[in-house]
């Protein structure tokens, strides 16, 4: 049999198929399947800063709701754990992920401000994650703005979040990133 070994990412796979971040690889047991079936290593569904933002602003608005109105409907809501919002839901699931298969498993994140990139890769790494792919995705703010504006961008987000981790980073793009 041939010898289909490689590296990505500074990982050595034992073959060049790698499964891309979708539904299908986030529930431990089917990817143990995924990899039963000869994977070599498994990005793991991206979790996305609006989805963040947007859970956490829910959640706060639906504790607070009352505050201002009796003193006895403070309670209306039990305080949550933080550990049961979304991103720290997503950040346990990644680390079940790590551990149910025995091939790398690289964590995948779309983020807006270089903030929440930075924490979340922090937060990522320390779940076991043998990777990190940076989605970038930016909508241009302007039809003129320049695409080097935008690219530059990036890089200086890239360069702070390898700085800011000890895992090996990757960046995903789309076809259609810029004008050039």
């Amino acid at each position: 049999m041939a010898d289909l070994k490689t590296t990505y990412m500074g990982l050595g796979l034992r073959n060049p198929i790698i499964v891309g971040a979708s539904n299908l690889a986030t529930k431990p047991e089917d990817l143990k399947r995924i990899e039963d079936a000869g994977a070599a290593a498994i990005v793991y569904k991206s979790i996305f800063e609006e989805q963040i933002q947007l859970e956490n602003l829910e959640l706060h608005e639906r504790q607070t709701e009352y505050e201002e109105r009796h003193a006895e409907m403070i309670t209306l809501f039990p305080r949550m754990a933080q550990e049961s919002f979304l991103p720290y839901e997503h950040l346990k699931n990644l680390k079940a992920a790590k551990e149910s298969v025995s091939i790398p498993v690289i964590a995948s994140l779309n983020a807006v401000n270089d903030e929440t990139w930075i924490e979340y890769a922090r937060k990522i790494e320390e779940t076991g994650a043998d990777g990190l792919e940076l989605n970038f995705y930016r909508v241009p703010e302007k039809a003129d703005d320049p695409r080097d504006d935008i690219e530059n961008k990036q890089l200086a987000t890239l360069k702070k979040v390898k700085n800011a981790v000890k895992i090996p980073v990757a960046v995903k793009l789309s076809p259609f990133y810029t004008n050039a």
